[in-house]
């Protein structure tokens, strides 16, 4: 999603608010008191309450924005700009997109965001066909260092990198035949 893709989606507090919501009741809510799973919500208080034992429930309670003061509408910014990039965004870059002052609170949220993401990731586990590649990467030195160093395979000028991939054969419906093709699974759909 680009910035303006996002400006257009979340223009506002409400509409972050309105996915949020939306998001949280797919997922379903459970009451922290009596572990219900019914609730309602509450337009003025922006949040859910329990139909039984009354006890509320917002929108960043149990998510990685738990105890933040920052606006939704930043954290769905941050969210979108670090998962946007494949090269990675440093904490001073986010600071300048998001024109926010307080580099300590970027860093803290952008550091929460990151170790939501690797949590994540140890949660899929790959099964079935597994393929499995290493290369050998050159590693950024310094020009009068490299010259020092050894050349080859073994080489410290490079650093050894591996990849796993889960993998299966694909069949064509219409002429049966079958093709083995890399598929990437990601949030439970094929893509």
């Amino acid at each position: 999603m680009t910035i303006l893709q996002f400006n257009e989606r979340y223009p506002d507090e409400a509409s972050c608010i309105h996915f949020f919501k939306e998001q949280r009741e797919r997922e379903g809510i459970i009451c922290k008191k009596c572990k219900s799973r019914e609730h309602y919500w509450l337009n003025s208080l922006n949040m859910f309450q329990c139909k039984y034992c009354e006890f509320r429930t917002g929108l960043k309670n149990g998510t990685v924005m738990e105890n933040s003061k920052l606006p939704l509408r930043i954290w769905l910014l941050a969210m979108t700009l670090v998962s946007a990039t494949k090269k990675g965004f440093s904490c001073l870059e986010l600071q300048r997109q998001m024109g926010h002052s307080r580099y300590e609170t970027v860093f803290r949220l952008y550091h929460k965001l990151r170790e939501a993401m690797g949590k994540r990731d140890s949660q899929y586990k790959l099964e079935d066909m597994v393929e499995y590649d290493e290369a050998f990467v050159s590693k950024a030195t310094k020009l009068s260092e490299r010259m020092k160093l050894k050349k080859g395979r073994g080489s410290q000028k490079q650093a050894s990198v591996a990849v796993m991939a889960e993998s299966s054969i694909l069949e064509d419906l219409i002429t049966g035949e079958k093709d083995k093709k890399l598929q990437i699974f990601q949030d439970g759909q094929n893509r």
